[in-house]
């Protein structure tokens, strides 16, 4: 076990790596810094000072490994546009969208196991068609789509619930609703499946000689072992729903690193974009790995493997 942490641990970190050489490539070769200092006022001389006092005449692997320094010190520069470190800027930011993604996950799972657990005990009934039916239609919708809506219903119409920024809990409603619903279809279709592989299996076959109830199997069987799938598949979707804040916090004016990154691609602050990659990428490692040690928590049969 300590052996497989390990290696998880070395892959993440060749993850974190992977991001912070693309962050370096996208301002030094793709990007022009000099010219977002200086915009179109500065001349030859001038640009060539920036050039020399920010070390982009040194050659890229020399920038790179002073630039491997810096990230591992914390210190990616101030930001272009503001007096703020922009590693600032980006941990300022993280904790809302944070509070997002683990909302949306809260939710999906409150809200899919019951649902699949019933169109399991139900299968083959009026519940377990509408259940499947609703799943066809929610898998469709985008997020940015259903934020829309979302807001035009209960914000514009029965003006029920804020659709601007966080100013308390009932902000939180509507845009973690936007990035569930459309996660739960995926959720419940995958529980409902591993549940139904798991029912046709042998040993259920005998639970049931033994005289279980379905309901019984269901719940303290199926379940159990058709958690360690669900966990898998909800670490690597947490980098969709860091993806998906992004356009949702633009609906809702959110202040996380969506409406952030937004903001610095707009303002070309190009070492807040570094910022952003890298800390995404350790937040997104960070995420996954404790998502491996759940697994290993709930199925020991992988411990023992």
């Amino acid at each position: 076990m300590t052996r497989y942490i390990a290696i998880r641990i070395g892959q993440g970190a060749l993850v974190v790596l992977g991001a912070v050489a693309v962050s370096f490539l996208l301002v030094n070769v793709a990007g022009d810094p000099v010219g977002v200092l200086g915009g179109q006022l500065l001349g030859p001389e001038e640009k060539q000072r920036l050039i020399e006092l920010y070390g982009y005449d040194r050659p890229l692997s020399e920038q790179f490994v002073d630039y491997i320094g810096s990230v591992l010190r914390g210190d990616f520069g101030e930001s272009f546009r503001q007096p703020v470190g922009a590693v600032t800027l980006v941990l300022e930011s993280l904790p809302p969208t944070i509070w997002l993604v683990v909302g949306s996950v809260i939710v999906t799972f409150v809200v899919s196991i019951p649902a699949a657990v019933l169109s399991v005990l139900r299968r083959g009934s009026k519940l377990d068609g509408g259940v499947r039916g609703s799943l066809m239609v929610l898998q469709g919708l985008p997020s940015f789509w259903l934020g829309v809506v979302l807001v035009l219903i209960f914000s514009v119409q029965l003006r029920w619930l804020p659709s601007y920024g966080d100013e308390d809990w009932t902000s939180y409603i509507l845009p973690i609703a936007a990035l569930a619903i459309p996660l739960m279809s995926s959720v419940v279709r995958l529980l409902r499946s591993q549940m139904l592989d798991i029912m046709g299996m042998e040993f259920v076959t005998a639970l049931r000689a033994k005289g279980l109830s379905e309901r019984d199997i269901v719940l303290r069987h199926a379940l159990h072992n058709a958690m360690p799938p669900l966990v898998t598949f909800m670490a690597l979707q947490i980098g969709w729903l860091f993806g998906g804040t992004i356009i949702v916090e633009a609906v809702f004016g959110w202040p996380g690193i969506g409406t952030l990154a937004i903001t610095a691609t707009n303002n070309s602050d190009l070492t807040v974009i570094q910022a952003l990659v890298v800390v995404v990428a350790v937040v997104y490692v960070l995420l996954n790995l404790l998502a491996d040690l759940l697994v290993l928590a709930i199925d020991p049969r992988l411990r023992a493997s």
